[in-house]
């Protein structure tokens, strides 16, 4: 990027904070403030802040398995003019799931653009993306 104005095309941001909901909110923030540099709307902004939270939510019950990077989760922020992707992941032990019949992943897909789970060997992810909404004339 030459200057502050021009929008990004595939910045990626890495943020890893304790696997506790009383850091959820460094990521909301975080999102809010990218989502803004992408262009997004003020309701795509919000709509994305509370989809990270949705999310953080349904996988920190699954932290904690075995590994040295337990105690944390990671959440990569992907820019793009008009969008914003937002990996969050926690270390899971092997098998877990998040609960998609539940009212937290009914909130979340109707917040984001898409979203998708994965679930490697002792990792569980769920992806949000946002896409600014098409604006009436």
């Amino acid at each position: 990027m030459t200057s502050d104005s021009a929008l990004p095309d595939g910045d990626r941001i890495d943020i890893r904070i304790p696997a506790d909901g009383v850091y959820v909110a460094t990521l909301r923030m975080c999102a809010a403030s990218l989502a803004a540099r992408c262009d997004l709307t003020v309701d795509d902004i919000e709509d994305l802040r509370l989809a990270v939270d949705e999310a953080c939510s349904l996988l920190l019950p699954h932290a904690g398995a075995g590994s040295d990077d337990a105690a944390n989760l990671d959440a990569v922020f992907t820019l793009h003019p008009g969008e914003l992707r937002v990996q969050t992941r926690v270390a899971a032990a092997d098998g877990a799931a998040i609960d998609q019949s539940g009212f937290a992943w009914t909130v979340l897909g109707a917040l984001a653009s898409d979203v998708s789970i994965e679930s490697e060997r002792d990792r569980l992810s769920i992806t949000i993306t946002k896409r600014r909404e098409a604006t009436l004339p």
